[in-house]
């Protein structure tokens, strides 16, 4: 029982490391841009079964998790760029309004990933 309880408190203790770059992007005339200067640093995980279970019950169609620094300009209309694939952002989740991270759930970009002509870079 000992050994259970030493493993449960190592893995509240253990902390998300953000290891990650992706790159978040607005979408304007059909046309992707990116929000800020180069890549953020985010820590990602896939979503479990029984979370993807309880999105679709909420008519919500999540498969991706990506927990990134507070920033107040991200929103549901937004899509992010990680390992060359583009994911359509779902909810935003602020956890009870603390401006330390944020937690943003995404779905795969259905029909195809954007051309590379709709993609820019950022441009000050």
């Amino acid at each position: 029982m000992a050994r259970y309880q030493q493993n449960a408190n190592e893995t509240r203790r253990r902390k998300r490391v953000k290891d990650k770059k992706i790159i978040i992007y607005t979408r304007k005339n059909g046309e992707y841009y990116p929000l800020h200067p180069g890549q953020l640093w985010a820590y990602v995980r896939q979503l479990s079964g029984d979370e993807m279970y309880k999105a679709k019950q909420s008519f919500r169609e999540e498969d991706i998790q990506f927990v990134v620094n507070y920033r107040a300009d991200y929103s549901d209309w937004d899509h992010i760029g990680y390992r060359g694939k583009f994911y359509n952002i779902t909810r935003v989740d602020t956890y009870e309004g603390y401006k330390t991270d944020l937690t943003i759930y995404a779905n795969s970009v259905r029909g195809g990933q954007p051309d590379a002509s709709e993609v820019h870079e950022w441009n000050e």
